[in-house]
């Protein structure tokens, strides 16, 4: 299903900091995405006792921070009006206009090993945290790491292949991801043959660290070079725990791999990407090493343009899925240039 040229709202977000969006392009609706007022996310324990969760500068990792129980959430409505990401006139955050600008992006893990993203967001001088996953004001949540926020977040919503990606089907045979058609049915991990539902695509400006990330074939066992959008997860067994995660099964992010070597980034360019949908949130094989399909949640859609997102609702009939089991390292326990070559064997033996 062909899908017009769009971008998601973090890609928006991102450009208006980085100077990366140099067409303007018409007013209309974008996203539309759940936020919390930032002082209801503050530090509960650590070093800065009662403090909102803020920009960089505002925070030490190691702080534990907690949901207020008495602070629902609100939607925020952005809209693109030409280089700008403002507040839309239906939002229930914000004045109709209001430039938004993004100030970092944190990792947070809960009592139970989850982890969770977090945006923060300036609105004029409203601070707003807006989640990339469920927060719950009965968990406490320990700040990992924190990083400025770049043109990677435009992938945070997008589990997508680029054009060429061979796809194994139920037969073993492998077809281009841009040949696929609901009703397809390809090789699954954990339940065999399953059809596809749903296939989307869009075609982007991929530029600097928005750009895909290109795995070189061998790198992870892949049989070819893969390309894939930055924050897609691919899913590794480990036959032994060479990375101490307490688990052998992990999904780890394509840009949190990037060693320029054997893993980098796309040089820029526009680019096409391939959504998979099916009725579960899948673990797939392409160029022959798993990744996984398309996970549909509410935060998932809430950063997806509201076109693919609604035709997602209509495809699930308003459901939703449970993301594949699996621990997701942080971009710190897979720093170093060894990170790869320690994954692919342990992986492999």
């Amino acid at each position: 299903m062909e899908q017009p040229c769009m971008r998601p709202v973090f890609a928006l977000l991102a450009d208006q900091v980085h100077g990366m969006n140099d067409d303007p392009l018409p007013l209309s609706a974008l996203n539309r995405c759940t936020v919390y007022p930032a002082e209801a996310l503050s530090v509960d324990t650590g070093a800065l006792m009662g403090d909102a969760i803020g920009d960089l500068s505002e925070v030490v990792a190691g702080d534990i921070y907690m949901l207020d129980e008495s602070t629902g959430p609100s939607e925020l409505i952005l809209m693109q009006n030409g280089q700008q990401t403002v507040v839309a006139q239906e939002s229930a955050v914000g004045d109709p206009g209001q430039v938004v600008m993004p100030l970092a992006r944190h990792q947070i893990m809960g009592e139970r090993g989850g982890t969770v993203e977090v945006l923060v967001l300036d609105l004029a001088g409203m601070r707003l945290a807006l989640p990339l996953g469920p927060l719950s004001s009965s968990d406490e949540y320990t700040l990992i790491c924190s990083a400025a926020m770049e043109g990677e977040l435009s992938n945070v919503a997008q589990v997508s292949f680029t054009r060429g990606t061979r796809i194994t089907m139920a037969d073993g045979l492998q077809r281009a991801v841009e040949d696929l058609r609901p009703g397809d049915r390809v090789l699954t991990r954990d339940h065999g043959p399953q059809p596809v539902r749903w296939v989307g695509s869009q075609t982007v400006r991929a530029e600097g660290s928005n750009a895909p990330v290109i795995i070189e074939r061998d790198a992870l066992n892949n049989a070819d070079d893969l390309s894939l959008s930055p924050d897609h997860r691919l899913f590794i067994y480990q036959r032994h725990d060479a990375t101490s995660a307490g688990r052998a099964e992990l999904l780890v992010r394509a840009r949190n791999l990037v060693n320029h070597e054997t893993i980098w980034r796309a040089p820029p360019s526009h680019v096409d990407y391939f959504h998979l949908l099916f009725d579960a949130h899948e673990i797939i094989y392409v160029s022959g090493i798993p990744a996984e399909s398309l996970l549909v949640t509410p935060e998932v859609l809430a950063g997806m343009g509201e076109d693919l997102a609604d035709q997602l609702r209509v495809t699930m009939g308003g459901r939703t899925q449970v993301p594949h089991h699996g621990v997701e390292p942080t971009a710190a326990e897979l720093n170093g240039p060894d990170a790869v070559d320690i994954l692919r064997r342990a992986s492999s033996r």
